[in-house]
């Protein structure tokens, strides 16, 4: 049985993905290791949405290359969305991989880890579908034995069918495929019943979760709701991502609704200006997605909404720029997401329109537009000062064992003294007074009688 030593790339959906192949692997009988020197295979899972993200996993596989070479039981393994995209090229470029898996074949892991063992095969397997029935792409979940911690994490659905001209995940992790209703709110009890205090369902387009079959995203929530609201603990209920095009009222009625969601929202504007938006093929423009941010916040008073841009996309101007910029200091976005621009091969941008805005003026909009964000931070952390908010407590900081960390409902980052030295109460809500902000986090204290609730 080997060591596996597996490193995640990526976004939220890429995470679950490991943590799915973890299980599957653990058990066949395989150990997850902690770190690359103790590994006698080191798996990476991939992400193919940036240049930099397939960079990174090129350098980190070529560092190992030289022990590849050296010792004749170490092995070298990529799955996940870079995988896809380049398939069998990969193998024929990168001679010391010894296998690569796709996004819609990670159900085989076991058994391509097992074959390693004889003989020197290479080995590839991609493209297939998503599976329906259990979690697409990996067979039915286990949650109960896969799940640690506070936060759990649920794939309702895969792949995305928008079609945007600037996006390789239509390629990479195909059409949209969801899972059935009961399914997913099974998989969500088991996680609360195994210790998870908040579920985060996912979806590359989640708000078109069965689009068109009478049973949307909203009644998904309320169902989660009915299935667990004998659970006292599920403490929040979080959905990412949201497209403005599918985003509804009746969505947001149904976060208003339910208690335990988070009145948070990702919905991503990649642009202000209408050209633009319409060379993405985004499918809205300015004034329909001022329209959808109005309604959110309306429906759900309180509501924070976070936000992607990419800058310097084919044919972007100083004045759409501004149109950017503008909307970002206007909307109050609890966070924006700032990315410049890289072709991705096999993408409608990459094959119609020239790269020409110059990288150094991709760089100057990419800093100009993170100031700007950067000011609504700390203008809202200012606001914030003296009041109390409610917060999950997560346990101590990663970067200063002596305080502790939680998020708000609104997905704010609070740092706080432990509530009673010496004392575990992660995964409670606590009551915080905010003292003082910076930009990402608020610095609090226990409020008075702010006592942990269950």
């Amino acid at each position: 049985m080997r060591k596996i030593h597996l490193i995640t790339f990526g976004c939220q959906m890429n995470k679950l993905d490991s943590e799915l192949a973890a299980e599957a692997l653990a058990g066949a009988g395989h150990a997850l290791v902690a770190s690359e020197a103790e590994a006698d295979l080191v798996l990476f899972n991939t992400c193919s949405v940036r240049d930099r993200a397939e960079r990174r996993v090129l350098s980190r596989l070529a560092q190992l290359r030289p022990r590849r070479e050296a010792e004749p039981g170490f092995r070298l393994g990529l799955m996940g969305c870079f995988a896809e995209r380049d398939g069998a090229r990969l193998l024929e470029r990168l001679p010391y991989l010894d296998f690569a898996v796709g996004t819609r074949q990670f159900a085989r892991l076991p058994e391509i880890v097992a074959r390693l063992d004889y003989g020197r095969e290479r080995i590839g397997f991609f493209g297939g579908r998503a599976e329906a029935e259990g979690d697409p792409g990996i067979g039915p979940a286990s949650p109960r034995k896969r799940h640690s911690g506070l936060h759990g994490f649920v794939s309702v659905m895969r792949g995305c069918d928008n079609r945007c001209s600037y996006c390789i995940v239509p390629e990479t992790r195909g059409g949209e495929v969801s899972r059935p209703p009961l399914e997913v709110a099974a998989e969500a009890r088991a996680l609360v019943l195994a210790g998870a205090r908040e579920i985060t369902l996912l979806g590359q387009n989640i708000d078109a979760y069965r689009k068109g079959s009478g049973f949307g995203l909203a009644d998904l929530l309320r169902l989660i709701d009915r299935e667990i609201s004998g659970d006292a603990g599920l403490l929040r209920l979080r959905f990412v991502t949201s497209h403005p095009r599918d985003i509804t009222r009746e969505l947001a009625a149904a976060v208003r609704e339910f208690p335990r969601a988070a009145r948070h929202f990702h919905m991503p504007a990649q642009s202000g200006s209408d050209g633009v938006l319409a060379r993405m093929r985004r499918g809205y423009d300015l004034a329909a997605y001022r329209e959808r941010l109005a309604m959110l916040r309306e429906e759900v008073p309180g509501a924070a909404v976070a936000s992607d841009f990419i800058v310097g996309f084919p044919g972007e101007t100083e004045a759409d720029f501004l149109a950017t910029l503008d909307l970002v200091e206007r909307s109050g976005f609890q966070n924006s997401f700032i990315f410049k621009y890289s072709p991705r091969p096999g993408t409608p941008a990459a094959r119609d329109f020239a790269d020409d805005v110059p990288e150094e003026e991709k760089r100057r909009r990419n800093r100009v537009l993170l100031a700007a964000q950067d000011r609504v931070n700390r203008e809202r952390g200012a606001g914030l000062i003296g009041t109390r908010l409610t917060v999950l407590a997560e346990g101590p900081s990663p970067r200063d064992p002596d305080r502790w960390i939680g998020r708000t409902d609104g997905n704010l980052i609070c740092v706080f003294p432990p509530p009673v030295q010496g004392s575990d109460r992660a995964g409670s809500l606590l009551e915080l007074e905010v003292l003082s902000a910076s930009s990402l986090t608020l610095f609090c204290r226990l409020a008075p009688g702010g006592a942990a609730k269950p």
